[in-house]
């Protein structure tokens, strides 16, 4: 029996050294939003992972709180009104692209068992800032009004943050053309927890911090503090191979 479990461990340790590359992808829910990655790299000895990351994030505001709003009537021809946040200025993603390391710490695990790692990745962010446009109902006279699709302006202030004359959010393409950006830095540390670490698969949990920083303030909203550093709190699902 002891000859037998030292061969399949010497036979599993040779596939481990060969598989010299790996890739992986996932999804995270953040604190302030949300991401997807991707991450192609190294392998060392099964239990050290150098790479390269990219990802694509929505960040939120810390004020942002989406509304609806119900006037109790409808207009034919009108589509009910859509979700939207009060006093919001921009939509804001990011774009990141990092180099990190992977170090498995402990003993490694057994075939059916549970690793726990530490992931750590630092890099370039590129933010992304798309004006937030809404439907405004612009009165005509005392008993007419008109719908028009508006972003803020200081022209339009007033009536931009009129809860009463806001009828409803914007649709995701408008403003796709007006997008501006701002360069900063990503930072990134997690456990890692992969309950395939032991054959060709990457079957993971990451549970970390990030943070993410740029050269000036995000004009997010109108009447809150908008801030430049963006901490956040993060748990993500990661799949991937080795070979």
């Amino acid at each position: 029996m002891a000859l037998v479990t030292t061969s399949a461990f010497a036979q599993t340790e040779h596939l481990e050294l060969l598989q010299s590359k790996f890739w992986s992808g996932g999804f995270d829910v953040y604190s302030n939003g949300w991401k997807a990655n991707f991450k192609h790299g190294n392998v060392f000895h099964s239990t050290s992972r150098h790479y390269y990351e990219i990802e694509i994030a929505s960040v939120h505001h810390p004020k942002e709180y989406r509304q609806t709003q119900d006037f109790g009537w409808t207009v034919p021809g009108i589509p009910p009104p859509k979700p939207f946040v009060f006093g919001k200025q921009n939509s804001f993603m990011n774009f990141n692209l990092s180099y990190g390391i992977y170090k498995q710490l402990g003993e490694k695990a057994q075939k059916s068992g549970v690793s726990i790692g530490f992931n750590s990745s630092v890099g370039l962010s590129l933010g992304i800032t798309k004006p937030y446009y809404l439907w405004l109902l612009f009165p005509l006279d005392d008993t007419t009004s008109v719908l028009r699709m508006v972003k803020y302006s200081e022209e339009n202030k007033n009536i931009f943050l009129d809860n009463f004359s806001i009828y409803g959010g914007g649709g995701f393409k408008e403003g796709i053309t007006e997008l501006k950006f701002i360069p900063g830095a990503h930072l990134k540390a997690a456990l890692d927890f992969d309950w395939a670490s032991y054959n060709e698969y990457i079957k993971s949990i990451e549970i970390g911090v990030s943070l993410d920083a740029y050269y000036k303030k995000i004009p997010i909203m109108i009447l809150e503090n908008n801030i430049q550093f963006f901490p956040a709190l993060y748990c993500g699902f990661v799949f991937g191979k080795k070979w």
